[in-house]
């Protein structure tokens, strides 16, 4: 079983130890039919402790499996057909080739591209982490999502290619015809792994071999613009099909429930007509195959439920890990303290801020920026992130009433700002100050 490490790839074979047991992570690249996610969640309680999560890649992760139990959750899935691990790991955007918004259908490219994999192993002297991210050009797509090698449908069949990071910050090697973009992925990750078991596709952007891969390429690579950039994504929504159905996010408040729960998720999409379930960056779930007429009852059902169907939900700017003592390293109860918070101080939670909930310094919740991000039992991060220094200690008391009464204020003054300015005008000793906390010494 993989060590509880910062970089580690806890998978259905390998399951990870943590504070709550072993956890599980499957990453599924197409709709799971809707009684393969029931019988997902059943294993799930039956061989853990029914806590399931959606991560912010759309990851799912199971909690709670022992050594005793581990074997027969991997079987379980194994005969739902869910067990693959492929590594380099291929990741989708939702709805791939399903979205009314492709032209193209990739799904063909991303089974290809896996039997390339299953082929060649290409994957022995990568990095575990590496990843090859394929995005069929749809309204629900992965910009934001960070990956190793990207790979972009664009307006016509041709695919962009780029290294590292999200698409912000990708670096662009170029187009190519569909006919090719096996070969190109292959090659580049060939070009990755000469720079050794550890580097990652930004690394290569960097490196000097980067010519050379370029120059390897040149027979595949087109000129042309990179893609436009798009406006973000949301999950949370209907979202129209091709088939002229409909798929419907929600989203799951803090990253978790309880397979229970899940499960009636997924008979309550059913009988709206939904035949999959497919869990989504986000933190999301989307029931796929709707009718549009029955969007609104499955919302229903889902927010009843407890799930987030709103886009402006406040529970949403609340980002927090499992948290103690599910997780070993942590030592904030981040969950209990992310309801009450998103129950107490909805007045400071106006949309322009996020704030992290981490109950270590690793941050695996969230590893970028948020307004206000509180570390462990009392450390808090203004403007920053988990593994920053704290700017000072606040209890989890003051940490919610300072909200409260920040919030409060806000209300009630004549020219009023969003939280987001308040913090930004203030500063982080005095956002402490004024929550009750204590500032660190310069």
């Amino acid at each position: 079983m993989s060590e509880m490490r910062r970089g580690a790839c806890p998978g259905i074979a390998e399951p990870m130890s943590t504070g709550d047991g072993l956890l599980a992570r499957l990453a599924p690249t197409e709709p799971i039919g809707i009684e393969r996610w029931i019988a997902l969640c059943a294993a799930s309680a039956r061989h853990g402790n029914g806590i399931m999560e959606v991560t912010q890649r759309g990851s799912l992760q199971v909690r709670g499996l022992s050594e005793e139990t581990a074997g027969a959750f991997a079987q379980a899935l194994t005969d739902l057909g869910l067990a693959a691990e492929l590594r380099p790991s291929i990741l989708t955007s939702p709805l791939l080739g399903l979205s009314t918004h492709e032209r193209t259908d990739a799904r063909g490219f991303a089974a290809a591209l896996r039997a390339r994999f299953a082929l060649h192993d290409v994957a022995r002297s990568l990095s575990p982490k590496v990843s090859v991210l394929i995005d069929g050009g749809g309204a629900l797509h992965s910009d934001a999502l960070s990956a190793d090698v990207r790979v972009r449908v664009g307006d016509g069949d041709r695919m962009h290619l780029a290294l590292g990071g999200d698409t912000a910050s990708a670096t662009g090697l170029g187009w190519v015809e569909p006919a090719h973009a096996v070969e190109a992925v292959v090659k580049t990750l060939a070009g990755l792994a000469e720079l050794g078991p550890v580097a990652r596709g930004r690394d290569l952007a960097r490196h000097a071999a980067f010519g050379s891969l370029r120059a390897s390429l040149a027979d595949l690579l087109l000129e042309g613009p990179p893609p436009e950039p798009r406006q973000a994504a949301d999950p949370v929504g209907t979202h129209a099909l091709k088939d002229g159905q409909v798929a419907r996010g929600v989203s799951l408040a803090f990253g978790y429930g309880d397979s229970t729960t899940l499960a009636r998720l997924a008979q309550a999409a059913a009988r709206c007509g939904a035949a999959s379930i497919q869990p989504s960056p986000g933190r999301a779930i989307l029931a796929v195959g709707l009718t549009a007429s029955a969007t609104d009852e499955f919302a229903d059902a889902a927010a009843a439920a407890g799930f987030i169907v709103n886009p402006e939900d406040v529970r949403r700017q609340v980002i927090a890990c499992a948290g103690a003592p599910a997780c070993g390293s942590a030592t904030l109860e981040t969950r209990r303290l992310a309801a009450l918070v998103a129950r107490t101080a909805g007045s400071f939670l106006d949309g322009s801020v996020s704030i992290h909930l981490s109950g270590c310094k690793k941050g695996c919740a969230h590893p970028g920026p948020a307004a206000l991000t509180l570390v462990g039992a009392d450390g808090l991060v203004v403007r920053g992130r988990a593994g920053d220094n704290p700017h000072g200690r606040i209890s989890a008391e003051n940490f919610i009433s300072g909200m409260q009464k920040l919030g409060a204020s806000r209300r009630s003054t004549a020219v009023r700002e969003h939280s987001a300015d308040t913090i930004a005008r203030i500063g982080a000793k005095g956002m402490i100050e004024a929550m009750g906390g204590e500032a660190a010494r310069d």
